[in-house]
Formats: C-alpha cells, structure tokens, sequence
C-alpha cells in the first residue's frame, strides 16, 4: 500500500494536538447569534458617526489603534473605502482576518534539526492509561495525521512460531509431510529447545557449531520464525505486532507532512528478534530510510534536506563493540589449528540495529560532560524528573547543550492515567523533542497544540534559542529577548454553538464559564528559585474565569480577565488558553478549548475557534478583545511600548476624526 495523503481525510476529522490544520480554516461561515451580533453591533456605533457608517479616517483609528492592524497587509484594502456600512464591518470580522490566531507563516526549514522544536509523542501506541490499556495500530496512525514528527515504538520479544520443515532431507523414505503451517510454540516445547540448545552449547566440544560455522540459533532460525511485538512492558497493556505498526507508519508517516519523521525506539528484544526488526523497518520503510553513510557525520542535516525520510532514533553501539555477529551470541576463536566457539555476553542492541541511528544515536546521559556529549548526532533522554534536577544544578549547561544538540524529554513514569506536564518548562530548556501523552485532552496538549498549529510539525527556535545555520557547536552565554508585560487584558464579550458533552444534554441545562489562562515560565537560567531568606520562590500564576451564565451561545456581558506585571515573557513560548467549562454537580467538565501562542494572538475584537472535549474542531467560538502593553524598557528616556492601547484613548481619538468630519 502506498503512503496516504492529506487530501484523503476531511479536515473535520482531524484532531487537535500537535498541529492542527484547521488552523488554516479560518472564516465563519455560520450565521452569527444575537448576543454576538448586538456586541458587534455596539462595537460599530461606538466609532461611527450620525450616518452610522464609518468614515476613512474612522474606520482607520479603529483599524490602526484597536486592530494594531498593518496598514500595508491584508487588512488595508479596507483603507481604501471612503465609508463602510455595518454589514461590511460583520464581513470583515467574520473573514480569515478576524480569527483571534494568525497564521502560520512559512517555516526556514533550512537549519540544523537541533534549531527546532519538534511535536512529539510518548508512548504512541497507547490509547489510554499507562497500566491496562491496548496498545494499536491505530494510535500511530491516530497521530500522524495530527501532525506528530516523532513517534515512540517499545518492542519486545514475540512469541516463537514454529514452522515444520517438509523438504524431504528431513523425512526418512515413505513417511507422509510433515504438519503444514506455523504454529506456535507450547511452554513444553519452549523448555525443551532451552533444554536442547543448553546441552549443545555445554557439551559439545564447538559449543553447538556445526561444520559449517552456524550456531545453533542459527540453525533454529531455519524453521523458527520470531515476530516482534509492541506493548508497554511489565503491565496489563494488549499488545500489537511490530510488523503491524511499521506498516501503518509506513502508510501515514507524510500524510499531513513531508518533513522527516523520527521513531524512537525502546527495545527489549534479543539479538535475534532484533535482526527480525530490522528486517521488518527495511522492507516496509525500504524507500523512506536513509542510506548508511560512507563516513560518520560531522553535522546534523536540515528538515528540508530530510523530506519525507524516516529516523531511527536507537541506542548506540560503537562500532568493533563487543559482538561480531549481530545475531549470535558466540564468537570465533582460534584455538591452534582449530577454530571454535565461545560464549560471550551478546550486547543490548545489536551493531546492526545501531547502524540504522544515522542522526539520531540515542545515549544514556551520565552528564553534560561525557564524551558521547560531543557527538554531533546524539541524542539524550531523560524523564521529567531527571531533566528537571539536570536544569536545577546546571542551567546555563543544559541551556547551551540543547542549543547545539538533540535532546528529547518524556512524562515520568508515575504519571500512570496518561496526563501531561506543561511543555513550556521544557521548551524554555530549549529541548527539541519534547514527548507528550496523545491520547490525554490536558493543558499540555492544548499548549502543544497551540506552539505546532498550522505547521508541518517542526517549528525554528526563537532568537537565542538557535546555534548556527552552519551547524558548529556554539557556546557564547546567550541573550535571550524577554519582555515584561505591564497588563494584559482578555474580554470575554460572548460565545456561539459551544458543544454539549453528550448528545442527550440540553442546551437549557448548560452552565458555562471560560477560564483563562497564560502559560509563561521564568527565565531559563535561573535554575531553583530562591527568595532571599533561602526558602523557595513561589511560582507565578497567571488565570481567571468568567461569571457562570447559561446556554450554549451565552453572552459574558464583556467581562474582564486581566493580568498585570509578567515578567520573563518570550512571546514565542508563552501561550493563552482559554477552555469553556460546564458547572456541574461533582468537579466542571470540560466542554471546548482553543490555544493560542502569544506571538500569533491578534490584539483587538477576534473570534477564537473552539475545539471540543475530544480535539475535534466544532462550530464552537468565542469573542474576545485582547489588549497587551508592555512595560517600558529600563532606559530613562524611553516610553512604554504598547501591543495594544487603551481603548478610552482611541475612542476619544475616533470621536476628535468624527468631529473634524462634521466639522
């Protein structure tokens, strides 16, 4: 089957996540309701005149100093018009350029891998918690076409399956064939061949060997067939098969995007089953893997360099490690004249699985300071907990490791029911990989949403973040561009069509509220945060939430959430959500989200596009205004800067151009 294209799958079964192409569906094509269309309505007769029509210079106040509007982009054929009536102001808000988030501009794919960040996965193919949900196929393919670029696959040894030998050098003369078909190995027979193969190896004076130079896992691969498979180890999880899952990847890897794709493996699997694997990932991925290079690499590659070629992120084995064959655990030695075998301790991976980690070596991390921490191509992983206690002593270390070299993060392993920590303290590490729980509708996931919305999945650092475009490793302390916002303003006006949780829920028995949150963190080098009398630094909390009202299109009468004073902003990574809840007996539900990174939130009067409980895109919105100052630079003679202005002053500014019209 042949690798499965966008156009093959309706936008509106996209879920959100780490990605989502509706961001690109912009417009509103429904019909407003009366609470949005009386705030609009109002919003018009504020700036317009007598006429109630909006003069050029009105419209232009509300367009420059509301809107923050350029008056060169998409918005300013607008400027042109002498006058606009109301249905024209309703046809400009409802269009692509009154959705609250701007779209993705195009992406410089032209850097190192190591100046992006990357959506990404942890344990892929769960579809529920950590202890007893099934592993599926249709996880892998669930997040590929939300926009997932790195994937996770833990494979461990199948079951063995037996397949009797008919040729006839097997069978004495006269007697029939043998039992046709595989099947697999009872617990008896499992013992016996241990048994048989540990009699061989003991006792025979080559250790098992025949003439030939095969081992007797050799030989028993002639009639003994192992099939990897993939689950979560050591928990009540269902299993799939390894076959399975490479050849759904296979069939989604670049169906929502072209740029590389990087699977992580964990593998628990013997030499044997190890070969079994690579086998398997070269015939189902034969035209997405790399070819191996003639030399080790000296640098890491562009995604635009790697379209449309599959990773694989494995442990590292050097080569002339321990083991000569890949999938004996014998080596030849020689005694005199003869040659024998002798047992030796076979490695964890395999040369043979290692070599197919090209730019993508996964190393088990010691410290910033190991050797292997220089290899271009390099890859750590560490959990939460290890990266935070690694960030805690070692900041400015950490900070300067990630800019120049991969480094990928994942939940810890108490985080049993699947949840998510908040990205944003990992980003601000400047991790690349940094690994969520798909299958969980949290913060986390609406944030990763928000940062990969209407990207290909991969996302270049900001300023600061990124080495060179030249890869070469860089360790000048760097200067990262925070802001302080002086206050931050988010009106909620009113909502239209936000989804009921079930199909049998009435409109009438539905209690909303929308909580408001910004995501930042504190600057990156500052390690564990202390007050000045030793004990720790509370962390900073930026949220609100709306009066409860009821129905689903509520009007919110306007109401304010404000935040005032946050430090340490980098509009790049700080992100706005903003869920509508449910008031219900017991603890709320949710009921529909949106993200939004604060670098792409538009200022002024927008409507947000919600995602239900599910992360499917519904005909949910809000209308908000969003207004940001920010606070004036430390120079004695420089002004505040504003993202947005008072709208008391621009409404007395409005009024000054109606009144020199009339004049």
């Amino acid at each position: 089957m042949s690798s499965i294209t966008s156009s093959e799958f309706p936008i509106q079964q996209y879920k959100a996540g780490g990605g989502h192409p509706s961001a690109e569906r912009q417009g509103i094509r429904d019909r407003l309701d009366e609470s949005l269309l009386g705030h609009l309505a109002k919003i018009f007769a504020r700036y317009s005149g007598p006429s109630n029509k909006w003069s050029r210079d009105q419209l232009a106040v509300f367009m420059q100093h509301v809107q923050l509007e350029d008056a060169n982009g998409p918005a300013g054929f607008l400027a042109e018009k002498e006058e606009i009536e109301l249905s024209e102001f309703l046809q400009y808000m409802t269009s692509p350029l009154g959705n609250a988030m701007e779209m993705a501009s195009p992406q410089d794919l032209t850097w190192p891998l190591n100046n992006y960040f990357i959506s990404s996965s942890h344990n892929t193919y769960l579809t529920g918690n950590q202890l007893s949900s099934d592993s599926s196929t249709d996880a892998y393919k669930d997040v590929l076409l939300r926009g997932c670029r790195c994937i996770e696959i833990d494979v461990w040894d199948g079951d063995a399956i037996y397949t009797p030998p008919n040729d006839p050098i097997y069978r004495k003369e006269g007697e029939p064939p043998l039992e046709e078909g595989p099947r697999k190995l009872s617990r008896k027979d499992k013992l016996m061949l241990k048994f048989g193969t540990w009699i061989l190896e003991t006792f025979d004076k080559d250790g098992g060997v025949n003439p030939e130079g095969r081992t007797v896992d050799d030989r028993l691969s002639d009639v003994i067939r192992y099939e990897p498979r993939v689950l979560h180890g050591f928990t009540l999880t269902k299993e799939v098969s390894f076959r399975s899952v490479c050849q759904v990847v296979r069939d989604y890897a670049f169906a929502t995007s072209d740029l590389p794709l990087i699977v992580s493996l964990e593998v628990h699997c013997s030499p044997v089953q190890q070969g079994v694997m690579v086998d398997i990932m070269e015939e189902a991925w034969a035209e997405f893997l790399l070819p191996t290079p003639e030399s080790q690499p000296t640098s890491l590659p562009s995604p635009d360099e790697l379209r449309k070629k599959i990773l694989i992120k494995v442990k590292y084995v050097p080569e002339g490690g321990a083991a000569q064959d890949d999938e004996s655990v014998f080596e030849m030695v020689q005694d005199g004249k003869d040659k024998k075998a002798r047992k030796v301790k076979a490695p964890k991976i395999t040369p043979r699985l290692s070599r197919l980690g090209i730019y993508t070596r996964g190393v088990t991390f010691k410290s910033l300071s190991q050797p292997e921490a220089a290899m271009p191509n390099h890859i750590f992983s560490l959990s939460e907990q290890g990266a935070a206690e690694v960030q805690q002593k070692q900041p400015v270390e950490f900070f300067q490791h990630n800019k120049n070299y991969l480094m990928r993060l994942y939940p810890g392993g108490m985080r049993v029911d699947s949840s998510n920590f908040n990205p944003v303290i990992f980003w601000r590490t400047g991790a690349q990989v940094v690994a969520l729980n798909w299958q969980s509708y949290d913060a986390g996931m609406m944030i990763n949403e928000g940062m990969f919305a209407g990207s290909d999945g991969y996302v270049l650092k900001p300023d600061g973040y990124r080495a060179g475009k030249e890869w070469a490793p860089v360790h000048e302390e760097s200067q990262l561009p925070h802001k302080t916002l002086e206050r931050v303003a988010i009106t909620i006006l009113a909502a239209q069509n936000i989804p009921l949780l079930s199909k049998n829920d009435r409109p009438a028995n539905f209690i909303p509220y929308v909580k408001v949150e910004l995501h930042t963190q504190p600057h990156v080098f500052d390690g564990v945060k202390q007050q000045e009398g030793g004990e720790a630094r509370p962390e900073i909390e930026y949220r609100g939430q709306t009066a409860q009202m009821k129905g689903t299109s509520p009007d919110f009468e306007a109401e304010v959430i404000e935040f005032q004073n946050v430090e340490g902003v980098l509009p790049e990574l700080t992100f706005l959500t903003l869920v509508v809840m449910n008031d219900v007996v017991g603890p709320d539900v949710m009921a529909a989200w949106a993200a939004i990174r604060l670098d792409r939130l538009r200022p002024g009067y927008r409507f947000v596009r919600l995602m239900d409980k599910g992360g499917l895109p519904s005909k949910g919105i809000l209308l908000i205004k969003t207004d940001i100052i920010e606070a004036a630079p430390p120079a004695p003679s420089a002004e505040p800067s504003l993202m947005s202005r008072n709208e008391g002053h621009v409404h007395e500014l409005a009024q000054q151009s109606l009144r020199q019209g009339t004049a």
